[in-house]
């Protein structure tokens, strides 16, 4: 069936009453093979017997390997212990067969050795059995398991191959010992133990799986029943129970390879389409949630954006305020004390006594420099200049300003607009961005030429301040400058960007420093 296909529940019912018309075909072919291993007896029972206990290796590495390989996608974790068993099994069978009486692989005398790691193989199968159904669907480590199933192989071989202290199981010219006898049938005890707990769990198992490993346990009794019967290791019994190994080995074959992989792999293809399905409709809700969270913070970016511009006209508004406050008050109340102080001088000087004179003489010079100081305040706070002749002419008088400080820097000016084409949201962010420049290249770079540009091309106010200085490493900055206004180069940044410009700043050790500011107009006469 193509995996993009279903089966209907009709027919997902009949695949749990009876395998698929393939499987006969194996069945078919199982019993072909069972008629070619019987054959073999006819010619050398030393062959028949390896030919056997062969293919039953094969089958438990085979279930191993599969439980191995599939550990990652199949849910029933029960398989990888049944692997595990089926693996060690399969390692005594091989003991078992390399020691069988007449292979004369190794110097060992009689049948007991051969019979002990069957017995052994037998045991380990059977326990295993028993416990498998306490481990369905339940979690496992795999390392434990394998690790366990190792620790209690190598002791089992040790009392066999090296300290020779596993009880006999033959002895020659008298046959079975009742330990091998009794081990039988406790064996058999163990594995309808096994049979009366996969009845219990069969609910929990897929049916033809469930069938396949019952009948497989009825085989496996009735292949220990026969051991307990046989005097000569090349007696018909032991050919019987030999054959009777077969067939349960490929029921359990049948069970965990064929319907435990293809099962699975028929779910996985229902469980991908599932997934499919569901990991689409997160997709979608993950989409539209993505949309609804991109669209708050668009908003609360343009409620940032609309908040900063009002903080920033709200400063500037508090700017100019204190400025005309100072000038008004304490700017007029110290030009009136220094006035009033100079005609006290000049009409009662002659009748004071020299050091009261001298006093009232060192007043004014005090009194200067307070109005000096307080008209510094009010320029650094908001230049009259700018709200009374424009910013071209706040531009040539900082540069004048500048000039006055630092009278070796050559400033030379491009300033290819009229005062009437900048739209005021613009001039305030053009004066301080070159208020917060010219502080920097006056305190830090060492220029000796500046150049300022200014001019409106393409629905476009573009604004650029160079230096010949020092330089620096932007990346490296100080983000918080603590000269001139304060603000630094994240404050020139965002006060800028907050109006709609772009900023950008080009600089590198002793290459000078570009700064460049761009505001389209449209977005400044929207946000005015």
């Amino acid at each position: 069936m193509p995996c993009g296909q279903h089966m209907l529940p009709e027919q997902e019912a009949m695949t749990q009453k009876l395998p698929k018309p393939s499987f006969w075909s194996s069945y078919v072919f199982g019993g072909a093979l069972l008629l070619g291993i019987y054959l073999t007896s006819l010619h050398s029972y030393i062959l028949f017997h390896s030919v056997a206990e062969t293919f039953s290796i094969l089958v438990s590495f085979s279930i191993f390997l599969f439980a191995l390989n599939t550990l990652d996608f199949v849910h029933a974790r029960y398989f990888f212990v049944l692997g595990t068993a089926y693996l060690f099994v399969g390692g005594f069978d091989f003991l078992h067969m390399m020691t069988y009486h007449g292979m004369g692989v190794f110097a060992i005398e009689g049948p007991n050795i051969a019979t002990q790691t069957w017995i052994i193989a037998r045991y380990l199968e059977s326990l295993s059995l028993l416990s498998l159904p306490f481990v369905i669907n339940r979690r496992i480590n795999p390392v434990l398991i394998i690790s366990l199933y190792s620790v209690i192989s190598v002791f089992l071989f040790l009392l066999v191959f090296v300290y020779q202290v596993f009880p006999d199981a033959y002895i020659e010219g008298r046959g079975l010992t009742p330990f091998k006898i009794a081990s039988e049938y406790l064996i058999c005890v163990i594995l309808a133990g096994a049979a009366v707990m996969f009845y219990r769990r069969r609910h929990e198992l897929h049916m033809v799986i469930y069938r396949l490993l019952m009948v497989a346990i009825g085989f496996t009794i009735a292949q220990e029943l026969a051991f307990t019967l046989y005097t000569d290791v090349y007696g018909p019994a032991n050919m019987l129970g030999h054959l009777f190994k077969i067939i349960s080995f490929y029921l359990v074959y049948r069970a965990v390879l064929a319907h435990g992989l293809l099962r699975p792999y028929r779910s996985i293809f229902r469980e991908l389409d599932a997934s499919k399905a569901a990991l689409e409709q997160h997709n979608r809700e993950l989409e539209y949630r993505v949309a609804e969270r991109t669209r708050a913070l668009e908003a609360s970016n343009r409620q940032l954006k609309y908040l900063s511009q009002k903080l920033m006209s709200a400063e500037e508004d508090e700017r100019r305020r204190i400025a005309r406050d100072l000038h008004d008050s304490i700017g007029q109340s110290l030009s009136a004390i220094k006035v009033h102080v100079e005609n006290t001088l000049s009409d009662i000087g002659g009748r004071l006594q020299a050091d009261d004179r001298m006093r009232l003489k060192n007043l004014v010079p005090m009194i200067k420099t307070a109005i000096t100081d307080v008209k510094r305040i009010i320029r650094n706070l908001r230049p009259s200049v700018l709200d009374e002749l424009g910013l071209v002419a706040t531009i040539n008088w900082i540069c004048r300003e500048f000039n006055a400080l630092y009278p070796d820097v050559k400033i030379e000016k491009k300033l290819e607009i009229d005062d009437h084409q900048v739209p005021d949201g613009v001039k305030t962010p053009i004066f301080r961005l070159l208020q917060e420049a010219l502080n920097n290249i006056g305190k830090h770079s060492g220029a000796s030429r500046i150049e300022i540009a200014l001019r409106r091309r393409d629905g476009q106010i573009y604004f650029e301040i160079q230096d010949d200085g020092s330089g620096f490493d932007p990346e490296n900055a100080c983000q918080n400058g603590a000269h001139g206004s304060g603000f630094g180069l994240t404050g020139m940044r965002e006060r800028t960007e907050i109006c709609g410009a772009s900023f950008g700043i080009e600089s590198s050790p002793g290459q000078g420093t570009r700064i460049a500011a761009r505001w389209p107009l449209d977005l400044v006469q929207q946000s005015n």
